[in-house]
């Protein structure tokens, strides 16, 4: 099977950095890259290898701190998907901060943190009981290394449907009915545990959901296979339904978070990304997608002990 060779351009849009950080990154050696007649050309798939990879096991270039990539100044995160994390790229690309993003849900990137192996996570995992979100689930991924809870926004998630939604299609509880193809995410993101403990709350069970072991790693692909017809319905935000002119059922408004532990929190380099996070332009780009609210971007949460 023949694989995708990227350009400059396109190895920058897929790693959601700015070309001249990719052109750079490419002449350390630090990312997989070959050069032919002159120009950078980059295998998708080991570019989605050497990311997953690095924030599973750290396994490649890994240096003494533990982190997967040793470039100065770079900030590795880990955690949980969603359209709004292309948008920063071009924000951050005046502050001079390489921003490395691993879509590996929200568990794997509170774990990868815990360990050493990432700078900060993406995540938003709800606790049933509470309708708190991450504060209950960070101390027992990050073994005791103290971090800042702060917030990225809050965001629609929901049903993505068919324009029109002909299945008339209402609920989680919907996702039972016979016949209806679903396409899920991948165990260990937040969407994922959403599902899961919104199915056993209205009482279907897993393994009656038709397509409930089809699972795809971000809201984009959940959007795309119900485009083509692949899929009757998944879940993911409303600025994917949006963007892909597909119908929306509202599920819930979900908290999405950065976890910092406070030994990086100072760094330039978060920093960079919580100013650029705070910022206007930031702000008014991702309220444009559709489904976000920006109330609480950039404001210290809660701090983990």
């Amino acid at each position: 099977m023949a694989h995708r060779l990227l350009t400059v351009q396109e190895a920058a849009r897929h790693l959601r950095l700015n070309p001249r950080s990719v052109y750079l990154l490419a002449q350390r050696g630090a990312i997989p890259a070959t050069r032919v007649t002159g120009k950078w050309l980059f295998p998708e798939h080991l570019l989605e290898e050497w990311l997953e990879t690095s924030a599973r096991r750290g396994e490649r270039s890994r240096p003494p701190a533990g982190r997967p990539i040793d470039v100065p100044g770079a900030l590795f995160v880990a955690g949980s998907d969603d359209p709004a994390l292309e948008l920063l790229p071009d924000v951050l690309a005046s502050g001079g901060a390489l921003l490395f993003t691993a879509t590996v849900g929200s568990t794997a990137g509170l774990r990868a943190v815990g360990e050493g192996r990432a700078d900060l996570a993406w995540a938003h995992l709800v606790d049933p009981d509470s309708g708190e979100y991450n504060l209950p689930h960070v101390p027992r991924y990050l073994s005791g290394r103290p971090a800042a809870l702060v917030n990225f926004f809050h965001r629609d998630l929901g049903l993505v449907v068919w324009t029109g939604n002909p299945r008339k299609l209402a609920g989680i509880a919907d996702l039972g009915r016979r016949g209806l193809r679903f396409v899920n995410r991948q165990p260990g993101s937040g969407t994922r545990h959403f599902v899961d403990t919104a199915l056993a709350a209205a009482g279907v069970a897993a393994g009656a959901v038709t397509g409930s072991r089809d699972e795809v790693s971000t809201h984009w692909a959940v959007g795309l296979r119900v485009l083509r017809g692949e899929a009757d319905v998944g879940v993911a935000t409303r600025a994917v339904a949006h963007a892909l002119s597909l119908g929306f059922v509202p599920l819930t408004r979900e908290r999405f978070d950065m976890v910092i532990p406070k030994d990086v929190f100072f760094r330039p380099a978060v920093q960079a990304l919580l100013e650029a996070v705070r910022s206007d332009r930031f702000r008014r780009r991702l309220e444009g997608l559709g489904g976000y609210d920006t109330t609480q971007a950039g404001r210290l949460l809660a701090e983990v002990p």
